[in-house]
């Protein structure tokens, strides 16, 4: 493995370990001993994206799993992925997905009540996670 791959490893793994936190990308470049300024310019130039954005999409990506498959509420959610406020939360969620957090529950409940019917025809929603 090359050192930039080591780098990278580092990185990823301290992203997916902290994305409860309010992570920059200082923090990030002293937790791999880089100046902010270098890793932030290797990492566009591998990944084609900056590492803030990178961040962002991470927890976003994160709260949509959590959206779909537990019952927090949207305000818990947007705060165990770092978001300081729900309304800059629900902001990126929009931006990112095209839709509200809100809507994209809803869209989810509803595909999977499509797909999973009690006797009766109504949403059999006991296997759902909480």
């Amino acid at each position: 493995m090359s050192k930039e791959d080591e780098i990278f490893k580092n990185v990823f793994s301290y992203i997916g370990d902290n994305l409860t936190e309010k992570l920059t990308v200082e923090e990030i470049a002293k937790h791999v001993y880089l100046s902010p300024t270098y890793l932030q310019s290797v990492f566009k130039e591998n990944y084609g994206v900056p590492l803030a954005e990178y961040v962002r999409r991470q927890k976003l990506q994160k709260a949509r799993e959590l959206l779909y498959n537990t019952q927090k509420r949207i305000s818990d959610i947007a705060y165990d992925c770092g978001f300081e406020h729900e309304s800059s939360f629900i902001r990126s969620f929009k931006r990112e997905f095209g839709m509200t957090p809100g809507e994209a529950r809803r869209r989810a409940l509803q595909e999977q009540c499509s797909l999973r019917t009690d006797r009766n025809g109504f949403c059999d929603r006991t296997t759902h996670d909480t």
